[in-house]
Formats: C-alpha cells, sequence, structure tokens
C-alpha cells in the first residue's frame, strides 16, 4: 500500500500540466442557491472548511447568495461572524432551508432557517432554538458544571424537506459523546444524530411544540448530510469506526426509512483506506453520487464515485471495483474488502489521498443534482492540499479555490480532464460551495417529490406499544470467507493506511475455524457515552495520572467516560442463545443455523457468532438499532455481502418452530414455544455447558477490578507470585505492580511495541478465543491453530500447568476479553462501566380513533429497570377559549396553565405496556394538544416524550 501512494505523490511532484483551458462564462437557464465562503483566513494560514472528522471547525463570513438565472446575484444571508451552511431547496423550487453558525468558533450554536424564494423580502424564519441537551436526564449529572451547555451549544445542521412535510436535520441535541473522540471529548467527540421535526413557518420556539425528534439510535459517532431518496429511503453519511475500526475514517453511506426503520449499509464500511464518503446526491437516473476524500488535508474535496440504485438480492462483491486513475494506470482507485455493484468513479483524473491534486488537476466535492442528469458541483483548481510536508518540503500546498461548475454528466459520463467542466462562477475573491438548483423536483426527477409511503413490519411476538423488537438471521453458516494466510497476520502493518485487515477492518475471523464450530450466537448491547463534565488532562494532572494507561488513544486531552478499555467502548451481553436448529437442514444443504431474538428497541447492538466456549468467532462491526416494533430478519446470512442470501421465511426460526431442547430451559422459559430467545423478560439467557442459564439481569458486563482480578489471584497468584516467579508474570500484586498493568504491557520482548488487535501478549482485542490470557485458563491453544503454524505470533505454553478453574470463572475470564477487556478508572462519578448511565427507553404511541386518542406507552431500561412508579403522562390544552376548563373532570386537580396530569391508577396496565384514552368530544373547542409522559429508571435516569397534535388535522 505504501508503493501506491509513493507512485501517487510522484504523479504529484513531477507533473507539469495544470489544466486550465475549463469552458466558461456559462449561462444558466434557471436560478442557483450557493454559498459564498472566505477565500483564505483573514488569521494567516489555510483557510478551514467545515468537512468529515472536522464538522465544527469554520471560517466566519460565509453568506447564502442566491445567483439569478441572468448572471445578477442577491445576498439572502449577510454574514460578518456568522456562517451559512447546508443549503437545501424544498420540493416545489420555493423556498431554501439552511444552518447558520452564530459565530466561527467550535463552541458556537447553530440553528435550521428558511427563506420563501417567492417573498421579495427574502425575509429568513428562524426553525430552532436553545432548548436543553439529553445530558440533563442522567442522575449522575446533578450538580454544578457537569452539563454541555457550559462548554458548547446545541448544532442543528443539514436541513432536509422529507416527503411527509417534516424537516429531517442532524443535531447534537442527544448530548452523547463519541465512542472513540480523537483528542478531544467536548468538541470532536459530539455525536451529531438524525432528528426530525414539523416544519413550523417559525411559529414555535421549543422542541416539544415544534415534534423535534431522534430519528434512531443505532448511529452513535458522526451523521452528515442526508438526503431522502426518490423511493423515499434517507441517504446519509455516518461514521463506522467502530471498536479497532478506530484506526480508519471508516465512513460509509447508510440508508434508514423515514420512521427509522431498516437502518442498512448502502457502501460497506470495510476500507483499507482512511476515506470519507459524504456529500451526496441522487440524479435523474435515481443513481448516487458522492464526493470521496481523506479527511485531514484536502478541505473535504476529492473524487466523486456514482452507485447504481440496485434490485437484485446481492449488491456487493467481494473485491474492490477495478477501475484505475486515469494518471496512473497503475494504481486502483478502490481498497474495500465489499465494493458495491456498479460502483464508477466519474472523476479518475485527480485522487481523494492526502497529498496534492496530481497534476495540479483539482478535487471536487458537494455534487448536487440538476435537470437532464447533470450535477453542479464545487470544484477546485490546484492542488487542493495542505499537508504539512508538502507544504514546508516542496512548496505544493496552496489556498482552497472553489467555484461552482456543472458535470455535463449526460454528456460525459466520465470526467477525465477538468476541460470537459463548465464553469458557472469561480472569483479569485470567494470560495463557492454548497450549490442547489432553484427548480421544481419534478424538474429533476419527473415526479412532485419522494414516495413517502412506507412497508412496516409487523410480528404478532412484539406487543402494541412496547419497547421491544426482533431480529435475527437465516444462517449463521452463509458467510463471506477470509483467506487466513492474508487476513490474520499476528502483527499488522503499524501505518494508518494500507493495513492488512481482518479484525480491524471487517470483525472477522477470530483464528481458524469451520462451520460446525459455530456453535451459538451473543448479542452486545454498545451504548454511546453520554455527556459529563470532562476529566481536563491540563486542569486535572494529578486525576489524569491515575487514568492516562486506561485510554486507547493516547492523544486524548479530555476524557468523558469513566472508564476504559482496549477499544475505546462499552460492550455488554444482551444475551447469548445456541443454535438449536442443526438437526434439521435448510434449503442451501447446510444445517439450520437460523434464530430470531427479542431485543430491546433503541438499544445500539452488535452480533456474534461463538464457538462451543462462548468465545467470538465473528463480529458485526458495525452499529445499528432498531426501533419498538420492528423486526429485522433479512440479512440472509453472517456476514453474508457478496453471496446469495438465505430466505428467513424458509428457516425453522422463520417458521417459528419452537426452541426445543436446551439445557437449562423449561417449557416455561419466555419465548422459546414462539421460536425466538427473549432477552427483555427480565432474565436473559447466556451460555452455560452445553446449554443456557437465566440470569435476574437485563445486561450482562464483566468489569477486570470487580469480575477478573480476583479469580487471576485467586487462581494463578499461588504460582504467578514474587517469590515463585512463574514465566516472569506476576498476577497477584506481590512486586507491588498493578496486575492490569501486567497483562496489558504493549511492549514486546524484542524492544517492539504490539500493534491492535494485539494489545499485548495476552490479549488480542476483542478476541478471547486468540488471547494467551484465555489460553492459560482453559489450558490448552484455542484459536486453531499450533505453535509451528506460522511464525511472530504467540506460542501456548506446553509445559504451563494444569490447574483448577471453574467453568464460570474460565467463561468469565473469555467474555471480559470478548467485551473488549473494560475496567473502572479509580473514581467512576456514577458514569463507570458498572454504573447505570444509560437512559430508560421510553415509547409512545398514539393511535387516532374515531372516537378519541389512545395513547399506548412502552418502557424498558437494560441496567437498573424502570420504576413503574415514576411514569407520568399530561396534557396540556391549546385553545382560544381560556375559560373552557373542558377537562377538569376528567384528570386530578392539579392545574396549572390548562396542564392536566393523568392519574397513574387510572392507566390500564397490562404487558409492560400502559394504555389510556383520551375522547374527542372533551377537546371541542381546542386547537391542538400536548401530550407528555416521563419515566424514571431506579438509578434516577429520566426520560421523555412528548407529541403536540393540532386537532383541526384530525377533526
Amino acid at each position: 500500500m505504501e508503493y501506491i501512494r509513493r507512485i501517487l505523490r510522484c504523479s504529484t511532484i513531477l507533473a507539469t500540466i495544470f489544466y486550465s483551458a475549463i469552458t466558461s462564462g456559462h449561462t444558466l437557464d434557471y436560478d442557483i442557491i450557493y454559498v459564498r465562503y472566505p477565500a483564505k483566513n483573514p488569521n494567516g494560514g489555510f483557510v478551514s472548511i467545515p468537512f468529515g472528522e472536522h464538522p465544527y471547525i469554520i471560517a466566519a463570513g460565509a453568506d447564502l447568495i442566491l445567483r439569478k438565472a441572468s448572471g445578477k446575484e442577491v445576498v439572502l444571508v449577510d454574514c460578518q461572524s456568522c456562517s451559512v451552511m447546508d443549503p437545501f431547496v424544498s420540493y416545489d423550487g420555493k423556498v431554501v432551508y439552511y444552518s447558520l453558525i452564530e459565530d466561527a468558533n467550535i463552541k458556537s450554536p447553530s440553528w435550521l432557517y428558511k427563506i420563501n424564494l417567492t417573498d421579495p423580502t427574502y425575509s429568513p424564519i428562524r426553525l430552532t432554538y436553545a432548548d436543553e441537551f439529553d445530558d440533563r436526564k442522567y442522575a449522575a449529572n446533578k450538580g454544578s458544571n457537569k452539563r454541555k451547555k457550559d462548554f458548547r451549544g446545541i448544532r442543528d445542521m443539514s436541513p432536509v424537506p422529507l416527503a411527509d412535510g417534516r424537516i429531517l436535520f442532524t443535531s447534537n441535541r442527544s448530548s452523547l459523546v463519541a465512542l472513540n473522540p480523537e483528542t478531544d471529548a467536548v468538541v470532536n467527540g459530539s455525536v451529531q444524530q438524525l432528528f426530525t421535526m414539523d416544519d413550523h413557518n417559525g411559529q414555535y420556539k421549543n422542541h416539544k411544540l415544534s415534534n423535534i425528534k431522534r430519528l434512531e439510535t443505532g448511529s452513535i459517532h458522526l451523521v452528515q448530510h442526508p438526503i431522502q431518496l426518490n423511493d423515499g429511503r434517507i441517504l446519509f453519511s455516518t461514521w463506522q469506526d467502530v471498536a479497532t475500526k478506530f484506526r480508519y475514517a471508516m465512513t460509509p453511506l447508510f440508508t434508514v426509512n423515514p420512521d427509522g426503520t431498516n437502518l442498512q449499509q448502502f457502501t460497506e464500511p470495510h476500507d483499507h483506506h482512511k476515506n470519507v464518503e459524504h456529500f451526496i446526491t441522487q440524479l435523474s437516473d435515481s443513481s448516487i453520487v458522492s464526493s470521496v476524500y481523506y479527511p485531514g488535508a484536502n478541505y473535504g474535496f476529492g473524487i466523486l464515485n456514482k452507485y447504481d440504485i440496485l434490485s437484485a438480492k446481492i449488491k456487493y462483491q467481494k473485491k474492490p471495483i477495478q477501475q484505475k486513475f486515469s494518471f496512473s494506470p497503475y494504481v486502483n482507485i478502490s481498497y474495500r474488502e465489499f465494493d458495491r455493484m456498479g460502483t464508477k468513479t466519474i472523476t479518475p483524473h485527480t485522487s481523494p489521498e492526502d497529498i496534492p491534486a496530481p497534476q495540479q488537476s483539482g478535487r471536487y466535492s458537494m455534487p448536487s443534482a440538476t435537470k437532464n442528469n447533470d450535477i453542479l458541483v464545487a470544484y477546485s483548481q490546484g492542488s487542493v492540499n495542505n499537508t504539512t510536508n508538502f507544504c514546508q518540503r516542496k512548496n505544493l500546498c496552496q489556498h482552497l479555490k472553489s467555484g461552482i461548475y456543472i458535470i455535463p454528466y449526460s454528456q460525459h459520463k466520465v470526467i477525465d480532464t477538468p476541460n470537459k467542466l463548465i464553469k458557472v462562477i469561480d472569483s479569485p475573491y470567494y470560495n463557492e460551495i454548497w450549490p442547489r438548483a432553484v427548480l421544481p423536483y419534478k424538474s429533476i426527477y419527473g415526479i412532485d417529490k419522494p414516495n413517502s409511503q412506507l412497508n412496516v413490519s409487523q410480528d404478532s411476538r412484539i406487543i402494541v406499544g412496547s419497547q421491544t423488537a426482533i431480529v435475527g438471521t437465516s444462517s449463521m453458516y452463509n458467510r463471506d470467507l477470509n483467506k487466513e494466510s492474508y487476513f490474520d497476520q499476528f502483527q499488522t502493518p503499524s501505518s494508518r493506511e494500507g493495513h492488512s485487515g481482518n479484525w480491524t477492518v471487517q470483525g472477522a475471523e477470530a483464528g481458524i475455524f469451520s462451520n460446525s464450530d459455530i456453535y451459538a450466537v451473543r448479542i452486545i448491547g454498545t451504548p454511546a457515552k453520554p455527556f459529563t463534565k470532562p476529566i481536563d488532562k491540563y486542569n486535572e494532572k494529578e486525576r489524569w495520572k491515575k487514568i492516562n494507561k486506561y485510554l486507547q488513544d493516547i492523544r486524548l486531552d479530555q476524557v468523558v467516560a469513566r472508564y476504559g478499555s482496549y477499544h475505546g467502548e462499552r460492550w455488554e451481553i444482551l444475551g447469548e442463545f445456541p443454535l438449536n436448529y442443526k438437526t434439521v437442514i435448510d434449503e442451501q444443504g447446510n444445517p439450520d443455523t437460523s434464530w430470531a431474538a427479542k431485543i430491546p428497541a433503541e438499544t445500539p447492538f452488535l452480533i456474534q457468532a461463538l464457538d462451543k466456549n462462548g468465545m467470538t468467532l465473528t463480529s458485526e462491526l458495525t452499529w445499528r438499532a432498531l426501533k419498538p416494533g420492528e423486526v429485522r430478519t433479512d440479512c440472509g446470512g453472517c456476514h453474508a455481502h457478496s453471496i446469495e442470501p438465505l430466505d428467513f421465511n424458509t428457516t425453522f426460526a422463520g417458521l417459528r418452530a419452537p426452541i426445543t431442547n436446551v439445557p437449562g430451559t423449561t417449557l416455561s422459559s419466555p419465548g422459546l414455544k414462539q421460536g425466538l430467545w427473549d432477552l427483555t423478560a427480565g432474565k436473559i439467557p447466556v451460555l452455560k455447558g452445553s446449554g443456557v442459564e437465566y440470569i435476574s439481569k437485563n445486561v450482562l458486563g464483566v468489569e477486570f477490578r470487580r469480575d477478573v482480578e480476583p479469580i487471576l489471584k485467586k487462581r494463578c497468584g499461588s504460582c504467578h507470585n514474587n517469590e515463585a516467579n512463574a514465566g516472569s508474570l506476576i498476577l497477584d500484586g506481590s512486586d507491588g505492580k498493578d496486575v492490569w498493568d501486567t497483562i496489558s504491557d504493549r511492549k514486546r520482548a524484542d524492544g517492539k511495541t504490539y500493534i491492535v488487535p494485539q494489545r499485548s501478549k495476552y490479549i488480542r482485542v476483542p478476541q478471547a478465543r486468540q488471547s494467551l490470557l484465555v489460553w492459560a485458563a482453559y489450558g490448552e491453544r484455542l484459536d486453531g491453530r499450533t505453535n509451528k503454524t506460522r511464525d511472530n505470533d504467540v506460542d501456548y505454553p506446553e509445559n504451563h500447568p494444569k490447574y483448577f478453574i471453574t467453568e464460570a470463572e474460565k467463561r468469565t475470564i473469555a467474555r471480559w476479553v470478548d467485551l473488549g477487556g473494560p475496567i473502572d478508572f479509580p473514581q467512576t462519578d456514577g458514569m463507570g462501566y458498572t454504573d447505570d448511565n444509560q437512559l430508560p427507553v421510553l415509547n409512545m404511541e398514539i393511535s387516532h380513533l374515531t372516537y378519541g386518542k389512545e395513547i399506548k406507552l412502552g418502557a424498558y431500561d437494560v441496567h437498573s429497570s424502570i420504576d413503574w412508579n415514576s411514569i407520568k403522562l399530561s396534557v396540556a390544552v391549546y385553545s382560544n377559549d381560556k375559560s373552557s376548563g373542558l377537562l377538569n373532570s376528567l384528570f386530578s386537580s392539579d392545574e396549572t396553565n390548562n396542564q392536566f396530569t393523568i392519574d397513574p391508577a387510572e392507566i390500564d396496565y397490562k404487558n409492560g405496556v400502559l394504555t389510556y384514552r383520551l375522547p374527542n368530544y372533551k377537546f371541542k373547542n381546542a386547537e391542538a394538544i400536548l401530550i407528555e409522559a416521563e419515566v424514571f429508571d431506579i438509578t434516577g435516569n429520566k426520560n421523555e416524550v412528548s407529541e403536540y397534535i393540532q386537532l383541526n388535522n384530525i377533526h
């Protein structure tokens, strides 16, 4: 891979060609919207433009411009200290939505606005306001100076109108911190997620009345710049740097339905290079175009990739698309493990790498569809790069020189030279970015707006209104296989790019195994980190010294979580269960390894395949979560990307065959008669021997000090102590050293450093099956190899004595490694791994019946359980008739400003779902109602939901 990078550099350094013969002076027959961005940083240095991993770094003075077809320009928003970003034109072509960042600093808030382009005053209408962050809901955040608002503002960004009338946008309102937040837990670690709101024309100034809601919870890092496809799905960029993927910028495209269901990969997050897929559009022919760039020094500019909308079952191939750069016939453009079929780079004359653009031929960003299947694009001539070594040693760095251009894609399917571009505007005094055609959607796509119809899956095993969902697969055998010789090197390269892969790219496979070794399934909960006051490296030096060794990234200077792990995340077990239909043969001729499980909704999770010892064989490395009532059994296999999927409905799990003959279960075990493992019943199954045991928990975590260290001292300390000095490994602390330090030491015997996933001699992350510590506990090598299989790896000590250790203790050690080695900081402040610092999940469904409204509330908590006595349901009445007092007879007497609280005793409670009915006749003179609900868990974490209903939309 380094060879490839040298070729790219040489192509840049030796070239003397500069493309300048771009067609200019083109007049459009329609208006466009664009952002007029500063050309240079007034404080010196290169201009900062938001992109990729730096979405909050922006220069002041980015104006919103309406460019008429005549060439005349109107300044819609004139910014001095503020900056405009993310313009988007409505489907009728009459409104532009945008985000406005108040000040050019990373702590400044940003808000959503819109402007009616048919109004000659062009008056901005503000849509979002300074509501509360969700961090106020956490019990651990009671007290002073723990709130996110003390450190930064709300960032509402990227507004997009939806076909159903709502506005989609991204925001950090949920107040979560990236699991691996690079160097700053307050800024770079701020999680952006998808939200929706009503398009209220500036009428409402709080999140409840405008119905601001988080769309889905499976995206737990950085979601950026969504669009709605013409088939109704939402397409967006999302960071998938799960666990050891942190070494890369895994930023593929995902889709989700407008109701938050069916979160799926559009492009696979398995790349051997550090690239970001970002800034997306859909062309008239329904194909997708996105920019692809290295996220460090290219200003968010790179190449443009085109993807087809595929209806076939198989959408990916198990190799990169074989397309070369036009400036070098030897270098392949893609290094993905699985490329989407039909992928094509339409600008192969340049490169996305962190080098000056080859042959000074410029780069692309922010494509936007226009009529005739053409593309408006921000294009910058020159090197488009400010990598330090090129600036200092070769003087090849330049300021961004972006202008607005047209790619006549209907005429040129590949832009192999910028000569084929048509210039619209490219002033030397500004960077023109974010072009949008002011055209009705129908002028581009032939339809008035995207589809808004959804096919919602339903399952009778889920109670309507409950906070549960069903996940499953047709086969754990139907999977893409890796080649052992290439993908599972013991010591992987230390470079960030060109990595050999396996676990750090794909999540498979942990050692050598065959299908017959796949015994069970584990579902891992992967909650994001809630914000609390960060521990600061410079202001709390003594505390920092005590926690620094636990940090996965040595570059960190702020930490929000109060725990560490080898991969930087919090992993917990939602349940483990064996594959119990293997005596049946499926339609592919394999043992039936299908399964289904009921899991908590709105809870991010991963799925793992386990061996007979309960150790990870393969693992998803993609976060996702399900909405209440959702059913996802459509993956067709396990890591089944480029192979024919097996239809779930043909399998025993799909047929809901009862689960029988599993030791540790009875006829009364939850869910088994219905053919699924119920992980939401208050007792979860975990593997034990040849079957399972049910434990009275909603989730199982394993922490080092509490669970693992006592086992090591008890079972290993008699030999591994300072006196016996067995193998120079001291596990009882008798040498005065911390036991965690000893087994986590990165230093090799040859003086080099172990490289993730090999954390130390004893730990491979997060793979118990390949970890020496676990081999010692089980008394054998477990990864399918022998000591002679390959050189330069860890050998099993053949002379290691056998010793007594219980089955439960073995599994505890193995689970701890498979979970990434979590360990609490000495002081957890309620935000440790062993603390309950997750919000209860609360679902409210309102059915509009002919005689009124039926409210269903479902709640679930994965840690301390729901405090059912805390349930509160209230209704606020909005009416012109302030004296009506219509609801006094229905509710309790604590009435304030038409606010009525429903007595919990009046609510029908059944199967974990609370039901209440509001009759319509009681609202005869009311214009609207606001229904609010809240619940606490036992720890004191609170969640709340609300729905503002315009009654004239119903009567």
